[in-house]
């Protein structure tokens, strides 16, 4: 609908890979195998934080501040009366402390796994550990959203308009 979207996991990933900040943090904690050719080399800090809470959460904490005000940023130079954010951690990250409503897009397990096994390739295994990871952070956010959109097959675009038409 022409409304500009900011894709949090793509701009996180931009600025993990770009952000000196971040790059003088992540090296500083986990060394210098942690960039490789300037590029973030994300197998590797994924073993490290991979079962160690104090290293993920020391991760969230660098760059979850930079990607908030990044989108601040972006959002400022919008030209439009309505901005989105997109983000699967928005409660968990803090970005919900920096917007005005919240949009949960909801559907049922099964579509959701039919869905990520044709996007991503991967196994039913992998993606159901994936989404029980994420299943507190998704009953929190779906419990304090203002708006759930139904993508179970149902037609968007009467949803999301309605849900503009009360937000304008």
């Amino acid at each position: 609908l022409n409304y500009p979207v900011y894709d949090s996991d793509f701009w996180a990933k931009e600025l993990m890979n770009n952000n000196p900040n971040i790059q003088h943090a992540l090296t500083k904690r986990f060394g210098h195998e942690t960039y490789q050719n300037n590029t973030l080399n994300r197998p590797f800090l994924a073993k490290q934080i991979f079962n160690n809470e104090d290293a993920r959460l020391f991760v969230n904490s660098i760059v979850h501040p930079i990607v908030s005000q990044h989108f601040l940023d972006w959002a400022e130079n919008q030209n439009t009366k309505l901005v989105f954010i997109e983000s699967a951690i928005l409660f968990s990250s803090g970005l919900d402390k920096i917007i005005d409503t919240t949009i949960f897009v909801d559907a049922p397990q099964q579509i959701r796994l039919q869905r990520a096994k044709l996007r991503d390739n991967s196994t039913d295994t992998a993606i159901l550990a994936r989404i029980n990871s994420q299943s507190q952070e998704e009953l929190y956010a779906k419990k304090h959203s203002n708006y759930i959109i139904n993508n179970d097959n149902q037609l968007l675009i009467p949803q999301i308009t309605t849900i503009i038409k009360e937000l304008l």
